[in-house]
């Protein structure tokens, strides 16, 4: 993860603050994303490792962007967690075993997923879509969580640069 991925998300959160908060999780220790990777069978990759680090998991007002839910790790048994959404989507939604929830879509159970059966050389794997309305794999959105972070956070900056009409 770069620092200017970083210093977007943290410009983001300063401007979100004041009407639409952003909610961060907070960093998560190397023993909680061991167990999580545990618990789902893989590894994660290196870009969505350094997240979880970083900040845990992060939800955006729903309005703001493609994908507005970036799915952490947390303690406990919470609903919102990367091994609770997945386990639970593999088992309601006969989602493949070799994709991981990582990120909730704008759109009605849109969802973001790694999938670990395609590794690439630096350890990444492509995020793709699957329309859980469907039951369905839709396509390959984003090359690694790292760009869809990037991506998605970007455009959500720009939105908020624009003047208001």
């Amino acid at each position: 993860m770069t620092s200017e991925t970083i210093e977007l998300i943290e410009r983001v959160r300063q401007r979100l603050d004041q009407s639409n908060p952003v909610r961060i999780a907070g960093p998560v220790s190397e023993s909680a994303i061991a167990s999580a990777e545990e618990a789902l069978g893989c590894t994660f990759p290196p870009s969505y490792r350094a997240f979880l680090r970083t900040w845990g998991g992060i939800a955006l007002p729903t309005h703001l962007g493609i994908v507005h839910d970036f799915v952490g790790v947390a303690s406990g048994d919470s609903d919102g967690d990367v091994v609770a959404r997945t386990l639970r989507a593999r088992e309601e939604r006969k989602l493949g075993e070799n994709l991981v929830v990582v990120g909730m879509g704008a759109q009605y159970q849109e969802w973001f997923c790694l999938d670990v059966s395609k590794p690439l050389p630096n350890g990444e794997y492509p995020v793709m879509l699957f329309d859980a309305r469907d039951n369905a794999l839709d396509q390959q959105f984003y090359d690694d969580f790292g760009q869809m972070l990037e991506e998605v956070m970007g455009f959500v900056a720009d939105s908020l640069d624009q003047p208001l009409d």
